[in-house]
């Protein structure tokens, strides 16, 4: 069967989660053994969302070209989660949590944010401080299909659809928003300067997804960019089929959100008392700035690590210079998309061939023309004629080969 693409207005919906978690970063290969423990568990995490997901989709017998993802009441709900997996944290926590509710028969969508600060029981014996009885970490101490238990029960809302990203991610979209990566980021991280930080925080997140919304759903179907939503649709962890997440997008373009804003509302459970905050990417760097120079003095040191982009960058290239023989290493970096925390363009560019290339020798030769001529896609799309060229030269050497 052919592959369908998803259309750009649902990437925009949960691109958020992408946008807030925090990334393994490249400590993941230079860690103490009591790291590498740690951090076992949070791979452990990743393939608990890929059997989660493959379980609801079984779980669905219809899935198909046929399938209506909203109900006989005409409402789909998708239930955001944006995991935090930090290296040498013993689990990820669901950091951003989002229940989106989709009604197009009254043509409203309604956006609930759950804090991550939000108290939640856990089973026994898998608390050990008053701290970890938060719904943010249910999904890691007891497990992401408890943890996904409770935020419905929180937010008093049965999930139709789930859709779980990480971190890496977040700045590839971003960019190719051609939204500022870092001052985005820091906006919707941003809560020590809020007198109820993480209540707000969540606030502002469901208010991104709205902004995003009205200002990137096409107001007509023949307007969707399908190249350009499968590039972005690969990085998703979902159990929306194509066919699916179409129709969704479908009815959210019917809805003329664009021009129509008040159709989109927002919520909160529990209920707190927070601002509408607007996010302007124009002064998001200046805004979270303004916000954080009065506390600054009073942050812990992990709050903001003061390196410079450049910094940062240099660390991920020497651990992948390091690393690039090293076929766990290879295996992670790919799985991660590790090169898109690369600031620099030239260098990320580089990077990318280089991790793919190397990760093709760990898969069939039909896995390994299917990740190359995606990769040909993207490059095409984005405008990198160089690169997409050597992609094509490899395909037409392997074609030639046999």
């Amino acid at each position: 069967m052919k592959r369908k693409f998803l259309k750009f207005s649902l990437i925009i919906i949960i691109s958020l989660g992408i946008l807030i978690s925090v990334p393994y970063f490249v400590v993941h290969f230079n860690r103490t053994a009591e790291e590498k423990a740690a951090q076992a568990i949070i791979d452990k995490q990743q393939e608990d969302i890929k059997e989660i997901i493959s379980r609801r989709q079984l779980e669905r017998t219809s899935v198909g070209d046929d399938e209506d993802p909203f109900g006989e009441d005409g409402i789909v709900r998708v239930l955001l989660i944006g995991l935090d997996s930090r290296a040498g944290q013993t689990a990820g926590h669901c950091d951003v949590i989002q229940m989106i509710e989709i009604d197009k028969n009254n043509n409203t969508v309604n956006i609930t944010a759950v804090p991550r600060g939000t108290y939640s029981p856990l089973p026994l014996g898998k608390a050990t401080t008053s701290t970890d009885y938060y719904v943010s970490n249910a999904c890691g101490l007891a497990g992401l299909n408890y943890g996904i238990n409770q935020i419905e029960k929180i937010s008093g809302k049965k999930a139709d659809y789930l859709v779980m990203v990480g971190f890496s991610e977040t700045l590839g979209i971003l960019r190719n928003l051609k939204l500022p990566t870092t001052e985005t980021l820091q906006w919707l991280r941003q809560r020590q300067g809020y007198a109820i930080g993480e209540p707000q925080r969540a606030r502002n997140h469901s208010t991104f997804i709205k902004q995003l919304l009205t200002k990137y759903l096409p107001d007509d179907h023949s307007k969707i960019d399908t190249a350009f939503h499968y590039i972005l649709y690969k990085i998703i962890k979902t159990d929306l089929t194509f066919a699916e997440s179409e129709k969704i997008v479908d009815a959210l373009i019917d809805m003329d959100i664009k021009n129509n804003p008040e159709k989109i509302s927002l919520s909160m459970r529990p209920s707190y008392n927070v601002q509408d905050i607007p996010y302007d990417p124009d002064t998001a760097g200046e805004y979270v700035k303004s916000m954080i120079d009065p506390v600054k003095g009073y942050l812990k040191g992990t709050s903001y690590t003061g390196i410079t982009t450049e910094e940062a960058d240099q660390r991920i290239v020497d651990t992948i210079d390091k690393k690039i023989s090293d076929d766990e290493f290879v295996l992670w970096a790919y799985e991660n998309q590790l090169w898109l925390q690369i600031e620099d363009d030239i260098i990320r560019e580089e990077k990318q061939y280089e991790i793919i290339w190397q990760y093709l020798n760990q898969v069939s030769e039909e896995e390994q023309q299917l990740i190359v001529a995606d990769y040909v896609l993207e490059m095409r799309y984005l405008g990198l004629e160089d690169w997409a060229v050597k992609g094509e030269d490899w395909i037409k050497a392997e074609i030639t080969k046999n």
